[in-house]
This record gives C-alpha cells, structure tokens and sequence, in this order.
C-alpha cells in the first residue's frame, strides 16, 4: 500500500488499482469467454414433437424448436395428416476428407410435406448426437400413427445433456468464471484512513460485490508489526502490519501496509510514522 495522504490529522494508505490491468487483459477475457458461453447456450435447445389424434385416421403434429437450454423459441411448425415419420442420414464430406453423417428425423403428411423435426451428428472419429435415440423416437410416432388407439403423444429432445454440447459449455462457464475473478481482483481496493483527532482507523474495501467498512479505535489496535524474512538465498523482504481484534477465536485479524518490500529502512521509516501516529511503538521480528 501507498500513503496517498499525510497531515498531522490524518493518514491514508491505499492499495494501488490496476485499471490498466483490468481493461487491457480482464475485460477481454470476459468478453470473449462470455462470447462462448452464449454460443454454447444457443447450440443447446429443446426440441418438442407433440401430436393429436383428430380422427381415427387422422393425426396432426406440431414441431417446437427453443435455443438457450429451452428457454427462447426458435421455430414452431404444425403439419396436419401426418402419415409416417422417417429416419434418415446423409454423408457428407470435408475439405480435409473427415467424412461425417447427418442424421435427421422428418414428418411426412399424406399430402408428401415433409418437416425435419429433430437432428444430430455422427463423425468417423466419434459419435456427436444419438441417432439410435432419433430412430427410436421415429418408431414411436409411427406405432401412435398406425397402432396406437391413444389420444395424444408427446415427445422431447433434450441437447442440454449432450456431452458434445456440455463439454464447450463448460469450458467457456471456467474461463468466464476466471474472467470474473480477475475482474474482481482488478477492482479491489483497500483504504485505511488513520484519523488523530478521533483516534480511529477506517478500514474501507472496495470491490464489484459494493463495499465494505470497519472502524476501530487506536485502543483497539493491538499490535504494529515490522516483520523481516530472510530466505535460504539470503534475499531479504519486510512486511509492516496491523494487528486488530481478532474476526474470530482462531485467526487474528492483520491489515497489512506493506508487504515483502526488500527496502527495509524504507519499512522501518514508514514503521515510525505510524508509531508516532498511533502512540505504540512497533515491534521488530526477524527470522535471523
């Protein structure tokens, strides 16, 4: 943290913001990944097949298609007479020479109007889609239309559950979830105002969820900490805290002002400062 105001009355230390880092990486991270997420929700939609029976000869269907796991509409057709479902596939081909197969369900009226009511994909390498699940369902209507002496049928094809669907969809939910979080680190800032007069520290953080405010009075503050590290390169840092009542009975709660600076008559400078400001001396800890 940085003191970003001194007077005799008053001390302010605030944490440095990364604007910079929040537009130039965080936004587009979030942008795109949130891009993908809603590609991934439009490809997964509900397809519905309901049909009636007018009269004993005599079927109607109506085709229902929503994106957006079911949620926006995208198409209704209805078809009168339907005479027969059909399940058919188509071969297709690449410009790499991957072969594919279309796999595709369509209603036909007595008329010969044909609709295609639901679909899926078989690729050489692995099956995307279920066209056994679309034959099946093809059966059931033809056994309704031909056999069946029940009044209605409905039938619903769920995308949402297609591991070729989840698997994107999950991918763009994790790197959205990322870009929040780096979204949220961007925009957290702390404020702690140390006030003379009134002999209180106001804690402020701000952050994307609103902000958050603690007041304490300087008998409140329990300990200022200077604490020198020296590792096993013998490269040395320092870190200046506040010690305050403790949130709960296991942790105590410490702000730190400044941590792991190397410069340590820079730290033990800015240790004074508050000393004096507060009136408790601080304490030095070191490893060595």
């Amino acid at each position: 943290m940085d003191i970003v105001k001194q007077t005799e009355k008053e001390l302010v230390f605030k944490n440095r913001l990364s604007y910079g880092f929040a537009f130039i990486f965080a936004f587009p991270w979030t942008g795109i990944s949130l891009l993908f997420t809603l590609v991934g929700l439009w490809q997964i939609g509900v397809i519905k097949v309901s049909c009636q029976r007018v009269e004993p000869t005599q079927v109607n269907c109506q085709v229902n298609n929503s994106e957006y796991l079911g949620l926006i509409p995208y198409s209704s057709t209805s078809l009168t007479r339907v005479a027969e479902a059909k399940f058919n596939s188509r071969k297709s081909q690449d410009s790499d020479g991957d072969t594919s197969f279309d796999y595709f369900v369509t209603l036909v009226t007595q008329t010969g109007e044909e609709v295609v009511s639901w679909q899926g994909n078989s690729y050489s390498n692995g099956i995307h889609g279920s066209p056994q699940e679309m034959n099946e369902m093809a059966t059931k209507i033809n056994t309704f239309i031909n056999n069946s002496t029940e009044s209605s049928l409905l039938i619903q094809y769920d995308l949402g559950w297609k591991k070729e669907n989840l698997i994107p969809l999950a991918i763009g939910i994790t790197f959205l979830g990322i870009g929040v979080l780096l979204l949220y680190a961007s925009f957290y800032l702390k404020i702690i105002t140390l006030n003379k007069s009134e002999r209180q520290l106001t804690y402020k953080i701000y952050s994307l969820l609103g902000i958050k405010t603690k007041h304490y009075s300087f008998a409140q503050i329990k300990e200022l900490i200077l604490d020198s590290y020296t590792d096993s390169d013998g490269d040395k840092s320092c870190s200046l805290e506040l010690v305050l009542p403790a949130e709960n009975q296991n942790h105590q709660f410490k702000i730190p002002l400044i941590l792991y600076d190397s410069d340590i008559e820079k730290v033990k400078k800015l240790a004074n400062v508050v000393a004096n400001f507060i009136d408790k001396p601080y304490q030095y800890l070191s490893n060595k």
